[in-house]
C-alpha cells in the first residue's frame, strides 16, 4: 500500500466545496479557469 502526504489546506478546501454541494466537475473548472485571470496566480 502506498502512503501520500496529502497538503492540509487544499484538503480542508476541498471538504468545504464537498460541504457547499459543489462538484468535482464545478471544482476542477474553478482551478482550470481562476489560474487564467489576470492579476490572480495559482500556487505552483
Amino acid at each position: 500500500m502506498f502512503k501520500v502526504a496529502l497538503d492540509q489546506e487544499w484538503v480542508e478546501l476541498i471538504m468545504l466545496a464537498k460541504h457547499m454541494g459543489l462538484t468535482l466537475e464545478e471544482v476542477r473548472e474553478f482551478l482550470r479557469t481562476t489560474g487564467r485571470r489576470p492579476g490572480i496566480s495559482m500556487p505552483g
